[in-house]
């Protein structure tokens, strides 16, 4: 019996993410140098069956040097300002990431075309038509769902579904930052 508000708490955190992406557009790609220098930016996205993300960008920006030296990205989407409640509880849902450039004549290039032509319609069709461009696989895991104060849950690396609530045993970040601050007399 204990359990049950978790499983329905679960249940409703689904419910949640399932709907999350439909009205987002863009990605946050954060990424860092081979030198550890790190760089933000945003892309539009597409998402396959498998649960990976795919994002088209010009070879000469820092985040495709970094994703292409690293093979790593942090992505973040990220809920609207003006729909959410609180700004401090903005929804969002970030993953670590495997970041993998297409070469230029990948045979998988039609088929991600397709679905950013299927989710942007015509603004889509720079996709064919910028050939320093390239589509990036982004696969993720380590991923977090956080829908407000308290109700952050972690999410299945094999399905990316909901699997539990996110705590920190009621620690700020573990206290990880905090034990070396002194107060000042």
């Amino acid at each position: 019996m204990e359990n049950m508000p978790q499983t329905a708490s679960l249940e409703k955190a689904q419910e949640k993410l399932d709907i999350f992406l439909d009205n987002i557009k863009t990605v946050i790609l954060s990424t860092v140098s081979s030198d550890g220098e790190p760089f933000a930016s945003h892309s539009p996205f597409v998402q396959d069956e498998d649960g990976n993300f795919y994002v088209f960008i010009s070879t000469s920006v820092q985040h495709s040097h970094n994703m292409y030296n690293t093979g790593k990205a942090h992505i973040l989407f990220l809920e609207d300002e003006s729909l959410t409640k609180h700004i401090y509880a903005r929804r969002r849902l970030y993953f670590r990431a495997h970041a993998e450039k297409f070469d230029e004549n990948d045979e998988r290039t039609e088929k991600i075309a397709q679905l950013f032509e299927e989710r942007f319609g015509k603004q889509a069709s720079l996709v064919r038509s910028m050939p320093s461009s390239r589509f990036y696989k982004l696969s993720p895991y380590d991923g977090n769902f956080v829908i407000g104060f308290g109700a952050a849950y972690k999410l299945d690396d094999t399905n990316k579904k909901v699997k539990e609530l996110n705590t920190m045993n009621g620690n700020a970040h573990g206290d990880t930052h905090e034990l070396g601050l002194k107060k000042d007399a």
